[in-house]
């Protein structure tokens, strides 16, 4: 009742002040909802387009000395899932800020996928030399497949409200990490161990009159080419190890 009361006493006083704050509000909930507009579906039809509606090709070669296997899961067989997170919402009285992400997990098979067919192609290179007729089984553990698409807003207020956004296609940073395991000519275990490379995607940001859509198909573009250069670090640490 108080604050209510209080209310009552100031707005005759400073009447432009509560208009200036009415507009405000209302400026802002139109802004919130414009970019909040863009939904997980949406974002999930860019990716299936950007595969053309499946897995990236599974490798035709195989090899009698390099097995690749992996143990990471995913409900259901379609190539992304994503959610929409809350949006942060910071209101002040002469500036909003608020922040609406999508948080896209692909199907982790694209990239065991990559990861197969390019450490058959690039293990020629170092790796059979080096096994000398043993073999070698690489285990998939982790791979980066997340990324989002954040869309932080601003708004100053102050003749005119004033509104602009940052958007970014962004990478969850997660490393990825290959387990391994050589066998004898006799099948006989003799050495085990575990590489683990860094996340090389980077962030890309939105850019002036750019598509969000081709700049999400550019991020997926990077991402392949970041795991196909993962896997041929993999095989360049095995090398070492070995």
């Amino acid at each position: 009742m108080n604050s209510i009361k209080t209310t009552q006493l100031i707005r005759p006083l400073f009447p432009k002040l509560f208009i200036v704050i009415k507009q405000l509000s209302m400026v802002c909930l139109a802004a919130c909802i414009l970019t909040s507009c863009l939904g997980p579906k949406k974002i999930d039809k860019w990716v299936a387009k950007q595969y053309e509606g499946s897995f990236p090709t599974k490798p035709q070669k195989k090899s009698d000395i390099i097995t690749v296997k992996s143990n990471l899961s995913f409900a259901g067989d379609h190539i992304s899932a994503t959610e929409k997170n809350t949006g942060h919402l910071l209101p002040l009285l002469f500036y909003w800020q608020w922040d609406h992400k999508n948080t896209c997990t692909l199907n982790p098979q694209i990239a065991v996928n990559n990861f197969t067919k390019t450490v058959l192609t690039y293990a020629n290179k170092g790796l059979k030399q080096k096994l000398q007729g043993q073999r070698i089984e690489l285990a998939i553990d982790k791979v980066p497949n997340t990324f989002a698409i954040d869309d932080k807003g601003h708004i100053i207020w102050l003749i005119y409200a004033f509104e602009w956004h940052v958007v970014s296609v962004q990478p969850e940073n997660k490393d990825m990490v290959v387990s391994y395991r050589v066998f004898s000519t006799d099948n006989t275990e003799i050495k085990k161990g575990v590489i683990t490379v860094a996340d090389t995607n980077k962030k890309l940001f939105l850019k002036m009159y750019q598509s969000l859509k081709k700049r999400t198909w550019q991020y997926l573009d990077q991402y392949d080419a970041s795991i196909t250069s993962m896997s041929k670090q993999v095989i360049d640490k095995l090398v070492t190890e070995l």
